[in-house]
């Protein structure tokens, strides 16, 4: 972890201060993943889904809860005070009006997909600008975790046939809609010279948002034969 002292030279105390916030905001962030990967592990389970996918859920689970207190640690290296322990913004699974349990299972696993491929793209496009060797190599070791964490959703999504293709290809342009709330849409704000310390302005988020559309998410469906899917 960078020492504070070292820290102190490159940043304003106020930008510091953006900073530490920030990494707070992640670190609740990464462990409202770990519960939303705990919803996909158990929708995985019930749907009987291929073992080598439910294993890859499995280490996504332990990954964003170790992932929480990697930002937690930053928080407090830029000098917020924050607890010992990270607590989620919410707890409830995420849920879609019209559909019935076994079809949001399989709309959690395909929202994730495409939120976990969003986030690959995301840490791509911060690392040039990050220049501190710590953060460096943690952005790194995240973006190796992510992408696993994409192959547990493209996975899934791989294995689904009949009726049950039938009825998530006619709510996959719903999920991309949302996809730019849950990925590009929060309280960030334009400060561009902060990325090198781990900050995400809109305009890199909109960015990976974009390049994971256009480069990932629209090819993979196509290649998987979810016909109709724009």
């Amino acid at each position: 972890m960078v020492a504070l002292d070292l820290i102190a030279g490159e940043l304003t105390a106020a930008e510091r201060a953006i900073v530490a916030d920030y990494w707070w905001q992640r670190a609740e962030g990464e462990m409202t993943s770990w519960v939303g990967f705990g919803h996909v592990l158990a929708d995985l389970r019930a749907l009987g889904a291929n073992a080598a996918v439910v294993a890859l859920a499995e280490r996504a689970v332990a990954d964003e809860w170790r992932h929480a207190y990697w930002c937690r640690d930053w928080a407090r290296a830029f000098g917020r005070t924050v607890p010992d322990d990270v607590q989620p913004r919410t707890t409830r699974p995420v849920s879609f009006p019209g559909a019935n349990e076994h079809l949001n299972r399989l709309l959690r696993i395909a929202l994730c997909c495409f939120t976990e491929s969003v986030g690959c793209f995301v840490l791509r496009e911060a690392r040039p600008q990050i220049r501190w060797p710590a953060l460096r190599r943690q952005n790194q070791r995240h973006l190796a975790d992510e992408l696993q964490h994409s192959r547990v959703g493209w996975g899934h999504l791989a294995g689904v046939a009949g009726h049950d293709k039938q009825a998530l290809a006619a709510w996959i342009p719903r999920l991309l809609e949302l996809l730019p709330e849950a990925c590009v849409e929060g309280s960030e704000s334009d400060h561009e010279s902060l990325i090198a310390w781990g900050y995400f302005t809109p305009r890199l988020l909109a960015r990976a948002h974009e390049q994971a559309l256009q480069r990932v998410i629209l090819p993979g469906l196509e290649h998987l034969g979810f016909k109709g899917s724009p």
